[in-house]
């Protein structure tokens, strides 16, 4: 271990003494010197020979490198933001992309640098959900390029219109997407065709390849299968070419055929399916960890749940083997998977033990995210403070500079007003750094308490999520061991009710872990597609039997359909509707004790309303907007996460209708949903 850090603290003063070596006729304290085309060069070998090494060489060769002057800020920042790209560290990247791309710099140097990082602050703000970011960043670098007819240009445009295309398939714009595709995609193919470079064929099959995991991770199997075709055309192409790697020719044709036996599946070409699906087992891909992911993606669409199973254990080592933090993205993407497979292949002792391990990492996200977080944002503040600090003593030996040249200038007078004059301007800059210090005080005591308030908010949500899930499975846990040790003594009227009581916890279990991930879709603003032709009766029905209001004891429940209002036909999404619906109803079975509650359908205007009234506990008015936060509970003594409105609210806003509180309504609560009618 010692003879590896001492090597690698050699490697590192040797690359900082290059650095040195670049600047050896730059004084300190000297203005930045033009380079040349060769000294940029070299100074670019360095860096990415850095960063094949070790990410934290390469940040510290950059900072050398500025510091002696031998790179631009432009440049300085867009090695900086590559490499926290690299190292996971978005929040960072994404500042220092914004910071090279904020002059001429770049673009004047070498444009395909320029337009490179246009494309990837727009991935970088994908990643993090923000689409309309990435959208308008993406249009922005296609406006700086769209007059550059060289072929450099037209691969640009065409990379950063699939970037806009991609955006605009997260957005549910799916016919603005289709047009920007067909053309990013068939420039690419002509440059590829007629240049024959590796380079262009490579980014002709890439591009392509998203163009189709752009349709099947949005759902749209239908107009994927052209997408499939056209990226099988690409992909021929790249693994035909001789200077295509055997891994890089392995990863496509795998992964192709997975996308293949996806689309075939969810299209009802069952045979097309397994098809495609044998032919990625056969390839040395599926053996691969990136392989092996892919074969339990397909397995989840195809619910397979028996094979997907029986992969598990090996996805379940894997994931470990990748050391992946306890995120909410571990949660979706793995523990969730192993629970539906083991639950929906029969396997409830196993799946009994991958639901307690989702209850353990629910209590470490909070504090993982908050950590990770906290370490990107003290980079941001740590790189901040060392610029003010650089401008700060730049703008001192400007005044020093001046100073001495007026010293051997001007008269005792002049020295005089001089004097006057930088004493009133003193004092005025410090009045209004004094002002601006006690601005940004106040926002900070404000953005402190929202701060703390989040965190309160979560914790209590990441209590009530522990405290839910652990109920049933002690519930589960006790029935479990009285199956497998008293079985003998057990009467069949008993085995028959141990095991409605194992399925009414089990059901509560996934209830509660579709509500987390419900969560995340709570602020989004993803257009749902409303093609389902339904009827309000339809939606209602569906919603009352998913919330169980019908078979609560404690209340009474009736349904009423104003004027026969429930039969008109509409176009909507039923499922994401009913399940917004049902989330009402669940509120109003929640908070009333006793009473009653009941659904009524009407028509106002242009909308279905579907109005859930209670005699339950009331909400003031000024509460009124306050309760559709996320995390929110006006009464703590009663059960529930404080996430079932927030999700209802963003369902429906995605549906272009809305949810609002009858402010005027004294019975109980009123919550009165409404879905735009459109035949």
């Amino acid at each position: 271990m010692n003879r590896i850090r001492k090597r690698k603290t050699f490697r590192t003063l040797a690359l900082c003494l290059a650095a040195g070596l670049l600047a050896v006729s730059c004084q300190e304290g000297a203005k930045p010197r033009k380079l040349t085309v060769e000294q940029l060069d070299y100074n670019d070998s360095l860096v990415y020979a850095a960063m094949d090494s070790d990410y934290n060489e390469a940040l510290l060769l950059v900072d050398s490198l500025e510091d002696v002057h031998a790179l631009y800020d432009a440049k300085i920042c867009f090695y900086r933001a590559q490499i926290y790209f690299k190292m996971g560290q978005e929040l960072s990247a994404e500042l220092y992309y914004k910071k090279a791309l904020a002059g001429n710099a770049l673009r004047e140097e070498r444009p395909s640098i320029y337009y490179y990082a246009y494309d990837q602050l727009s991935t970088i703000l994908t990643i993090k959900g923000d689409q309309q970011g990435a959208l308008a960043t993406a249009t922005e670098g296609y406006a700086k390029v769209k007059d550059d007819e060289t072929d450099t240009g037209q691969h640009w445009k065409s990379i950063l219109l699939h970037d806009i295309g991609y955006c605009q398939m997260q957005l549910g714009r799916v016919e603005e997407a289709e047009k920007n595709f067909t053309h990013a995609y068939n420039t690419l193919k002509r440059l590829a065709m007629q240049t024959k470079k590796y380079d262009n064929i490579y980014s002709w099959a890439r591009v392509a390849y998203n163009i189709m995991d752009a349709y099947t991770s949005t759902g749209n199997y239908d107009k994927a299968e052209k997408w499939v075709l056209a990226a099988e055309e690409a992909i021929t192409k790249l693994v035909e070419s001789p200077k295509c790697p055997k891994k890089t020719a392995e990863e496509y044709l795998g992964s192709l055929n997975t996308h293949r036996a996806i689309v075939y599946v969810k299209t009802g070409q069952k045979a097309e399916a397994e098809a495609a699906y044998q032919q990625f087992l056969r390839s040395p891909y599926s053996n691969t960890n990136i392989g092996l992911v892919d074969n339990s993606e397909y397995l989840e669409i195809a619910e397979r749940w028996n094979d997907l199973a029986n992969l598990t254990p090996r996805l379940d080592s894997l994931a470990s083997a990748w050391g992946m933090p306890k995120s909410m993205y571990y949660l979706k993407t793995y523990l969730v998977p192993f629970f539906n497979a083991y639950q929906k292949s029969g396997r409830q002792e196993k799946a009994l033990s991958i639901a307690q391990r989702i209850a353990d990492s629910v209590d470490s996200i909070d504090s993982y995210e908050r950590k990770h977080n906290a370490a990107e944002l003290a980079i941001i503040y740590e790189t901040q403070e060392k610029e003010n600090k650089i401008k700060e003593q730049a703008a001192s030996l400007s005044e020093q500079r001046i100073l001495s040249v007026a010293g051997g200038l001007v008269l005792v007078l002049t020295f005089f007003v001089i004097f006057l004059y930088h004493k009133f301007n003193a004092a005025r800059k410090l009045a209004e750094k004094n002002e601006e210090l006690e601005k940004k005080n106040d926002a900070l005591t404000i953005a402190n308490a929202r701060a703390e308030e989040s965190s309160r908010m979560k914790t209590n949500f990441i209590r009530q999520i522990s405290h839910e899930i652990r109920t049933p499975l002690n519930i589960l846990n006790g029935f479990t061991q009285v199956l497998t040790s008293h079985s003998d003594d057990i009467t069949d009227s008993e085995k028959s009710d141990i095991q409605h009581r194992i399925t009414e916890n089990t059901e509560r279990i996934t209830e509660l872990i579709n509500k987390m991930l419900e969560l995340s879709e709570a602020s989004s603003h993803t257009v749902i597609e409303r093609t389902d032709e339904v009827t309000g009766t339809e939606i209602a029905s569906d919603a009352i039997q998913h919330s169980g209001i019908t078979k609560a004891t404690h209340i009474r429940f009736d349904m009423e359909d104003r004027d026969g209002a429930g039969k008109l036909l509409f176009k909507t999404n039923i499922r994401y509707a009913t399940r917004a619906l049902a989330l009402l109803l669940d509120n109003a079975q929640k908070f009333t004790k006793t009473g009653s509650a009941r659904l009524l359908l009407s028509r106002q205007d242009a909308h279905m309303a579907f109005i859930v009234e209670d005699t339950g506990i009331g909400i003031p008015p000024e509460e009124s907007e306050h309760i559709f936060g996320e995390f929110v509970q006006l009464d703590e003594y009663y059960d529930g996460t404080g996430i079932g409105l927030a999700v209802a609210r963003s369902i429906v806003r995605r549906l272009g209708g809305d949810i609002v509180l009858d402010t005027t309504y004294t019975g109980g609560s009123r919550f009165i949903m409404t879905l735009p009618i459109e035949k």
